[in-house]
């Protein structure tokens, strides 16, 4: 029987699935359920009684067994810190030790409380991987357990060197009624960065039996995508469904459609059928409803591409990490059969009758909002514009509406809106190509020190802002279950400043629009050629753009 402690359970599975076995184990009784476990998984565990000693006893193993790792297991609290001599030694010679420390539940360090210390990171530069396991109270903790478990194995797998699992346990401890390991998840971890990569087994097996495939591609540079493009392009035509938001910068003005752009509005409609096996490359994804409904639905299989081999699983359900650049991962496929071509042909031109009503939306029509701008501005603007869009409501409002051959950027990383004018700026010097900016009102007025500079004041190509006034934070009245009556003032930050004093500070050309009439006599102006700043301020009024985006989406379902 083993200890009924989650994160116990899932370490002793993931470490028989990595193949760790040898395990040196040192006495104590918080580390008393992880020594019992590995016992009853029938690992070769050696009893060495000083922690000083039981590392190097360690070391001396994995120098018998040709450099394959060893495990040791001690107790909370200073007996830790006696392994620093031994993982000082094992990071200097390349060598893949792994410390497993049972500790106290966090809540009780520097409470005066026996055998208590701050134990994560406790070996510093000398451990290339330290983490410390929840003790799971949900699915969520579950699987957060599981994926920082695999993060620790991959590195120690790739770098060779000490990595740290630190494991609370709180009491009781001493439970050992569960009569069998969980089914735990172990991430197959594949290095193609040396640009000799190849499908594993494994892979290709997945690959021939897969019969809906979702190659899904998030944030790339133009230059990224320019190599990519002809691969995804051939696997489309082998029927894998290939979905790009606009940051991607995929070309997507092909007929017919040759990808889909436009998940938001197919999953509102209930029109997305999940894969069988999903492949993400690139950045960031945008949709906030394409990740929800992956995590809610997922794939047998995911295979995530990532030249620095970082573990990003953000549907929950990553299989493979490839460390590799997204092209490898692609040339790979492009070479391999499938016997299941047909039910893949099927699955893509479902996915594609589906999505055929989604450019309809062109058809919407609505009071002047947000979202009418938006749609008026993309059907003026000119393939000779790079753009640049800030976050939260811009960069999604952005994303309904069918990309265009136009370099599209935004920062991200984190998704803050701090930095999106001054980053429009940076890299419209950089480029010397005509930008646009897509903002909202508290991204523009957060950073309008991004004009504060000699390159705005002398320009030789134009630069463009369209700021889509609210009066607020739009998008927290967008989210259903945010009701308080603090809303429109602390929680959005309601406001009524206007931009005509940072365009006049600056030395920009002003505009502003107040309704649909005067947005259309603006535009021609606004998106000349003329080597000048100008901002378009365009306001809108905040419960009608609540209004818009909901009758938005009703008419996209009725379809």
């Amino acid at each position: 029987m083993f200890s009924t402690k989650s994160n116990i359970q899932q370490l002793t599975a993931l470490l028989l699935k990595a193949d760790v076995r040898q395990m040196v184990v040192c006495p104590g009784s918080r580390n008393a359920a992880l020594v019992h476990n590995f016992q009853m998984a029938g690992m070769q565990c050696y009893e060495v009684t000083d922690e000083r000693s039981a590392g190097f006893f360690a070391i001396g193993l994995m120098e018998a067994n040709g450099g394959e790792p060893v495990a040791v297991c001690v107790t909370s609290g200073s007996a830790v810190l006696n392994l620093a001599p031994a993982v000082s030694e094992a990071y200097y010679r390349v060598l893949p030790l792994m410390v497993i420390s049972a500790d106290r539940p966090q809540r009780w360090v520097g409470q005066m409380d026996g055998q208590t210390l701050p134990q994560q990171g406790v070996f510093g530069l000398l451990s290339v991987k330290s983490v410390t396991l929840p003790e799971p109270d949900s699915d969520e903790d579950l699987w957060h357990c599981n994926r920082l478990i695999n993060e620790v194995l991959i590195e120690m797998l790739k770098i060779k060197r000490p990595v740290h699992v630190n494991v609370p346990i709180a009491e009781p401890l001493f439970d050992f009624s569960a009569d069998r390991l969980p089914e735990a998840r172990l991430m197959q971890w594949t290095n193609g960065s040396d640009g000799k990569f190849q499908l594993s087994a494994d892979m290709r097996q997945i690959w021939e039996r897969a019969e809906r495939v979702l190659i899904l591609v998030g944030q790339m540079l133009p230059s990224e995508m320019a190599v990519c493009a002809p691969l995804l392009s051939q696997l489309a035509e082998t029927h894998c469904l290939v979905c790009a938001e606009h940051l991607s910068n995929i070309q997507t003005a092909d007929e017919p459609p040759r990808y889909v752009c436009n998940c938001d509005e197919m999953l509102h409609a209930h029109a997305f059928d999940a894969p069988d096996l999903l492949i993400t490359l690139g950045g960031h994804i945008v949709s906030k409803s394409l990740k929800q409904h992956l995590r809610e639905n997922p794939p047998v299989w995911h295979w995530h591409v990532s030249l620095q081999g970082d573990v990003a699983d953000l549907f929950m359900c990553c299989t493979h990490l490839v460390e590799a650049l997204p092209q490898t991962l692609l040339a790979a496929l492009s070479r391999q059969d499938s016997a299941v071509i047909g039910k893949r042909k099927e699955y893509q031109q479902t996915m594609f009758a589906k999505s055929a009503w989604v450019r309809e939306k062109e058809s919407w029509g609505g009071d002047f909002c947000d979202l009418t701008v938006l749609k008026t501005v993309r059907q003026r603007l000119q393939s000779l514009w790079h753009i640049q869009v800030a976050n939260s409501s811009m960069v999604r409002n952005w994303q309904l509406f069918d990309g265009m051959p136009n370099p599209v950027h935004g920062n991200r990383g984190v998704n803050g809106i701090e930095g999106s004018v001054s980053a429009a700026v940076g890299y419209w010097v950089g480029c010397e190509e005509p930008t646009l900016l897509l903002t909202g009102d508290l991204s523009f007025f957060y950073d309008k020190n991004g004009l504060w500079n000699k390159y705005v004041k002398n320009p030789s190509v134009p630069f463009r802002i369209l700021l889509l006034n609210n009066h607020g934070g739009q998008i927290f009245h967008h989210l259903p279950s945010l009701e308080s009556p603090y809303l429109g003032g602390s929680i959005s930050a309601q406001h009524d400043t206007k931009a005509e004093g940072v365009a006049l500070e600056c030395g920009a050309k002003y505009l502003i629009a107040k309704n649909a009439v005067e947005l259309e006599q603006m535009l021609e102006d606004f998106l000349d050629a003329e080597p000048v700043v100008k901002i378009l301020e365009v306001v809108t009024e905040r419960e009608v753009n609540a209004k818009a985006h909901k009758e938005f989406y009703s008419h996209l379902a009725r379809r």
